[in-house]
C-alpha cells in the first residue's frame, strides 16, 4: 500500500469517526422516447461527511452564497465520483451540489469537497 493509499484510508477512518450520516443522491437525466420527455433517475448512496459553513475565502467569491455549506466526504466512502447537479441530503433537506473538488495530493483522491446549496 502506497503513501497516498494510506492517507485515503486515514481520511476515511477520521471522517467516519467524526462525521455525520448523509445521503449522496446521484441524479442522471435521460430521454424517454415513449413520452418525449426528459426524466431523472436517482440512485442514493449513504455516506459520512463533515459539514461546515462555506466562506468566500477558498472559493471564487461570486460562487459562494450565504448559507452554502462545504461537505468533506472520504473518497473511499463513495463507489462513484460525485458530480455537480446531484444532491446531498443533510439537515432534513435536499441540497444541490454546485461544485465538486477532489483533494488529490497525488494520483489518488483521498476526499471530495462538495459545495452544497438549498
Amino acid at each position: 500500500m502506497g503513501f497516498y493509499d494510506r492517507m485515503a484510508q486515514s481520511a476515511l477512518r477520521l471522517i467516519a469517526e467524526k462525521g455525520a450520516s448523509l445521503t449522496y443522491r446521484r441524479l442522471v437525466p435521460s430521454f424517454d422516447p415513449l413520452t418525449g420527455a426528459t426524466v431523472t433517475a436517482a440512485t442514493d448512496y449513504v455516506v459520512t461527511g463533515v459539514v461546515q459553513e462555506a466562506s468566500p475565502g477558498p472559493l471564487d467569491n461570486a460562487m459562494v452564497r450565504r448559507g452554502d455549506r462545504i461537505v468533506l466526504v472520504a473518497a473511499g466512502a463513495l463507489p462513484v465520483t460525485p458530480e455537480a447537479g446531484s444532491a446531498l441530503l443533510l439537515e432534513d433537506a435536499e441540497w444541490s451540489i454546485v461544485h465538486v473538488g477532489a483533494i488529490r495530493p497525488g494520483d489518488t483522491a483521498i476526499a471530495y469537497r462538495l459545495q452544497v446549496r438549498r
